[in-house]
């Protein structure tokens, strides 16, 4: 007859998911940016969506993003209550 597995521990049952770092995942960033200018402009109560400058777009990708996708967020949110409604800039 076989035995039946031990219980597992609360440790094991915690799954382990293993997301790459922003800077690794370099064609995610212009739909993260979207969406990020999005849900910001709704918080924000803007009356519009900015766009998001094509070249600002570049620098989003070129940048190695340390802070990975929260940095990325908060640099949306900070950019976007600096351009005043405009053409979101980024100074990174």
């Amino acid at each position: 007859m076989e035995r039946p597995d031990p219980p597992l521990e609360p440790e094991q049952l915690r799954g382990k998911l293993m997301i790459p770092p922003l800077r690794k995942r370099k064609p995610d960033i212009p739909a993260l940016a979207h969406y990020f200018v999005e849900k910001k402009a709704d918080e924000l109560k803007l009356h519009h969506v900015p766009e998001i400058h094509p070249c600002s777009i570049d620098a989003l990708i070129a940048y190695d993003w340390p802070g990975n996708v929260r940095e990325l967020e908060n640099s949306i949110e900070r950019a976007l209550i600096q351009s005043h409604g405009g053409k979101t800039p980024f100074e990174l």
